[in-house]
């Protein structure tokens, strides 16, 4: 029996109930972007909603419908792609959590599928904090090597990636397809990274650039997104059962941090700081 509850299933009055029963509640959020020739468009938000799917079979929380758009304005060169700004994104989070409040919601886990949103969510946590509410966003790649100190992500549409599709829905990977990509370097002194920053002369210098300056195929390598350290390893090395023990895995994981994050209280922002009053 699920311990939580999926919004999209319920009428209202059990939406009430459910609200009256746990304050806690998940948003998972990602993309709809080009992800390669192997992985579907769906590929950032099929992810976090499938884990939002098992979270509410391990957590008493309520798991909103997954918002499917993000922030990808550089993935746009490849057909599929469909981005908000950042400053729509951020403003629909707002909107969002602003009725959750009204429902007498306490804590929000964000459960994020994508990183060019990271932006939005950091404003919107902004938001929340200074209503005393406190927020959190969970990013799967940062969360993999808990599970499996192996999984490190190397890239756009990587092995770890389509082990995660393949444990969401095998039928969208195309696995002949998911081969490792080569980055197009800026120069031959200057290593492109991935699509926000370059290395010259061992230092790393940001640069704006579109996914298609660096890939013609749309997967890419990302070097330096995590501590990985061999990033020789094909996409095609993916399984449907490492995605089945990442999947259970995320979800095992969230589920613990969010008895231990339910802990957490703010004190109102006027109490805090120099000015607060004493």
């Amino acid at each position: 029996m699920d311990k939580g509850y999926l919004l999209e299933n319920l009428t209202w009055p059990k939406a009430k109930k459910a609200f009256e029963d746990t304050t806690f509640v998940v948003v998972p959020i990602g993309s709809t972007e080009q992800h390669g020739p192997a992985l579907p468009v769906g590929t950032d938000f099929m992810i976090p909603r499938e884990i939002g799917n098992r979270l509410v079979k391990k957590a008493k929380v309520i798991v909103t419908p997954t918002i499917p758009f993000g922030y990808a304005k550089y993935h746009t060169t490849f057909p599929g792609t469909l981005s908000l700004e950042e400053d729509t994104l951020r403003q629909v989070l707002i909107d969002i959590c602003d009725d959750l409040l009204k429902y007498g919601t306490t804590h929000i886990l964000f459960v994020d599928g994508h990183g060019g949103n990271l932006t939005a969510l950091r404003q919107c946590g902004i938001w929340l904090r200074e209503r005393c509410i406190p927020s959190a966003v969970a990013v799967w790649w940062q969360i993999a090597p808990t599970i499996d100190p192996s999984w490190q992500a190397i890239g756009h549409a990587d092995y770890v990636e389509v082990s995660a599709m393949l444990g969401v829905d095998e039928s969208l990977v195309d696995m002949e397809a998911a081969k490792l990509p080569k980055n197009i370097d800026l120069t031959d002194k200057l290593r492109t990274l991935d699509p926000h920053s370059t290395e010259f002369e061992g230092g790393v210098v940001g640069v704006n650039l579109l996914t298609a300056d660096i890939t013609t195929t749309g997967d890419l390598m990302e070097f330096g997104l995590t501590a990985a350290k061999d990033y020789t390893i094909e996409p095609s090395s993916g399984t449907k059962e490492m995605g089945e023990k990442f999947l259970e895995g995320q979800a095992d994981y969230l589920a613990k941090f969010i008895e231990e994050f339910r802990k957490v209280t703010l004190p109102p922002v006027k109490s805090t700081g120099p000015l607060a009053k004493k």
